[in-house]
């Protein structure tokens, strides 16, 4: 059975302070971005200590660094230098946090529409696998929506052209919704078929497709099948985790949930929302068939 997740900085920048709310909704897994006022890139060594204890003193894991590493310039060579070096110091990092997985993504997309440029792409992640082999270290691909990897079927394109076994899929559905592209392939079964076989960790959040754009919105309330996705994981045996990755402020919430899960509107910036998508999360994975 797959395991519950959370990004830490959608609840709050403090870490304890996010981790003392998983811990309340049972989840076990920190997704770690924004760790107080830092990122991936600008962890220092004593920072990270730091995080290793808060973590251990709350009983949870890091189910994966949430790196920035491939949002760059496909035509600028010194960002993808740049970005090849970071992911040396991201494997580090991650490796250090106890996990082996490092959250990347396939270059900025500038609202491309149609083929993708997967020569020049598969030319600048030539240094991949050899980085990730010399660290031991899996890249987890997230398609989104502003990359040039944005949907499932981009997502199984390139791993097919890129035939490395330590680049994976981090499969988002609501990127997925949010990209052009994916309007013609439901989240499920249709994209989450296409790359299943390849997944190692997934992004729960939610969105809408309306005429002035694709909002995220509370878990349940967009397009995103989640339901029938929770039900797919646990019946093919997915025994990674599902991160909240919530993407969503608390005047949106939906007054149809307040019965139920108004109670969990409490605390500052995403941490209500954060509150209530969990409550959301827990009650639907414990109602699986």
């Amino acid at each position: 059975m797959f395991k519950l997740g959370a990004f830490t900085d959608e609840i709050s920048p403090d870490l304890a302070r996010a981790c003392r709310v998983c811990n309340e909704f049972g989840v076990t897994g920190a997704e770690l971005r924004r760790v107080w006022e830092a990122y991936p890139q600008t962890y220092t060594d004593a920072q990270v200590r730091d995080m290793k204890k808060i973590l251990s003193d709350h009983g949870m894991v890091v189910c994966s660094l949430g790196s920035p590493f491939g949002k760059c310039e496909l035509g600028s060579p010194a960002e993808v230098a740049q970005h090849l070096d970071w992911l040396r110091r991201f494997s580090d990092v991650a490796l250090e946090l106890g996990c082996s997985l490092v959250r990347g993504f396939a270059f900025w997309g500038h609202d491309l529409r149609g083929e993708r440029p997967w020569d020049e792409m598969l030319k600048a992640f030539e240094p991949v696998p050899g980085i990730l082999e010399e660290k031991g270290t899996i890249l987890g691909l997230e398609n989104e929506a502003a990359c040039l990897v944005g949907t499932a079927q981009h997502t199984r394109t390139f791993l097919d052209k890129l035939d490395c076994p330590r680049v994976k899929a981090i499969w988002d559905l609501a990127n997925h919704v949010q990209d052009p592209g994916g309007e013609a392939t439901p989240t499920f079964p249709d994209g989450y078929d296409l790359i299943k076989d390849d997944i190692v960790h997934v992004h729960v959040k939610d969105a809408v497709r309306l005429p002035e754009g694709r909002p995220n919105v509370f878990l349940g309330m967009g397009v995103c099948r989640w339901r029938e996705q929770l039900q797919g994981l646990k019946n093919d045996g997915y025994e990674g985790f599902i991160s909240l990755e919530t993407h969503v402020n608390p005047d949106r919430f939906p007054p149809e949930l307040t019965a139920k899960y108004g109670q969990y509107l409490s605390g500052e910036g995403r941490e209500p929302a954060s509150k209530v998508c969990l409550a959301w999360l827990r009650d639907t994975v414990a109602a699986l068939a």
